[in-house]
């Protein structure tokens, strides 16, 4: 009973998050917002933060500070839910704000963290990834 609405929920954000990516900007973010609140499955609130987060730092960089609010939030849970794969992610994009941001430190720390913790979940295909960015910095 309380998986499926919040499930259905999150799979709207990840339909938002593929438009985003795609180039969409008119995203209807008080909607998503929402979803987040309406969530009643604890394994999802960090799915749906990082998707939030991913969100806003695709449309427009004016929303970089919400992202960075929402990707926190994203860390926050996955490490408290430990899920691990979902917190690499995490930090990732986290990364990956930091690189829009220009703060070159942050974006090695954060891509070294989460190259840390794919490597925890033996994600070498992920790992890979990551080492190359890295060494493109």
């Amino acid at each position: 009973r309380i998986m499926l609405p919040s499930l259905k929920n999150m799979f709207e954000v990840a339909a938002a998050r593929a438009d985003a990516l795609s180039g969409d900007q008119d995203i209807e973010l008080s909607v998503l917002f929402q979803y987040y609140e309406d969530n009643k499955f604890r394994t999802l609130k960090g799915w749906i933060a990082r998707y939030i987060g991913e969100i806003l730092l695709n449309i427009d960089d004016a929303h970089l500070s919400d992202a960075e609010y929402w990707i926190k939030e994203a860390i926050e849970a996955s490490n408290r839910d430990g899920m691990r794969w979902l917190l690499a992610s995490d930090y990732a994009l986290y990364a990956e704000l930091m690189k829009r941001k220009g703060d070159k430190f942050q974006t090695e720390q954060n891509l070294q963290k989460a190259i840390e913790i794919f490597k925890e979940c033996g994600a070498d295909g992920w790992v890979e990834k990551y080492e190359q960015e890295l060494v493109k910095l």
